[in-house]
């Protein structure tokens, strides 16, 4: 019998999958393809023959990716998030899907923290006075940013993540709390209200499409910092453009985007913003589990179907 067919859609080597493979024994590991994700016709050939798939959180699977895939069984996406992934569609056809949950919660914690430090401490402005050779020497009102110490944070989203950044801002000094699901309207407003740090950690879901609006922006007093290490369409970005330019906020730290890749530029050219390229799960650990995990769970999901 032939060995069924994993397709994956970027180009690890085979020395990054050898130690993911080696487990299975040869009579029963299957073979393995990389075929690019962009590239339409060679992608739609792959769906016609493969039993198995690895993408990316950008490379989305429609249902009509899935009626072109009649030999598919597992669908493994390199990511916690699966909202690039239509689930119905693949539930219709009995494709099980894979992520990789628990890997990445310390890695996306301590970014949350990193863009909440460099916010408060202004350090892309210093670090661009520096590379411009603008900087004149040390003064008493150079760039006066705000200790972290004493200060209170409001966490939305109470999972692996929120709660691991929490223990880290707990860590600095920073008093925490949660707004969950089932917080309150009259609840959200109060802690909005007092939120000197407003780290946002939820998943993308219709209710939480824009959550940080214009209206919930203006809640928050004019020292609050704003953190994103969630998804981009959590805030509604161009009411949060408005609200930095405005200065109501002291700052912003997002490392997503609601039209990822692309950032307005409106939003580039603040300087209270720090921007980072989605580098939530980016460490050299956290992506070598990551690729485990997906690639294990594939294989033992496929030969499971094929038995």
């Amino acid at each position: 019998m032939k060995a069924p067919l994993l397709t994956y859609t970027w180009p690890w080597t085979e020395a990054e999958l050898a130690p993911f493979l080696r487990p299975f024994s040869k009579k029963i590991r299957p073979r393995t393809q990389y075929v690019p994700y962009r590239s339409t016709r060679q992608f739609e050939k792959a769906l016609r023959e493969t039993d198995a798939l690895i993408v990316l959180l950008n490379h989305p699977i429609t249902a009509r990716h899935l009626a072109q895939a009649p030999r598919l069984k597992v669908l493994g996406t390199y990511s916690v998030g699966m909202n690039h992934i239509d689930l119905d569609a693949c539930r219709a056809k009995k494709i099980s899907v894979v992520n990789t949950p628990d890997v990445l919660t310390r890695a996306t914690a301590e970014l949350a923290l990193t863009l909440l430090l460099s916010v408060a401490r202004r350090i892309p402005e210093g670090e661009a006075l520096c590379r411009n050779d603008r900087f004149r020497g040390w003064a008493p009102d150079l760039l006066l940013g705000l200790e972290l110490q004493g200060r209170h944070a409001v966490l939305v989203g109470e999972g692996r993540i929120g709660q691991e950044t929490a223990k880290l801002f707990q860590a600095l000094g920073l008093t925490t709390e949660f707004i969950t699901r089932k917080t309150p309207a009259t609840e959200i407003r109060r802690k909005l209200k007092r939120a000197q740090v407003l780290s946002l950690h939820c998943p993308p879901t219709p209710d939480t499409h824009h959550w940080l609006n214009e209206q919930r922006l203006r809640l928050l007093p004019p020292d609050a910092m704003v953190i994103n290490t969630a998804r981009g369409e959590v805030i509604d970005e161009q009411a949060l453009i408005s609200c930095l330019k405005a200065r109501r906020i002291f700052g912003a730290g997002l490392d997503v985007y609601e039209q990822e890749p692309k950032i307005p530029r409106s939003l580039r050219i603040l300087p209270n913003v720090v921007l980072a390229p989605h580098l939530g799960s980016a460490t050299s650990h956290t992506r070598t589990e990551m690729r485990r995990l997906v690639f294990e769970g594939v294989i033992r999901q496929l030969l499971s179907a094929q038995e």
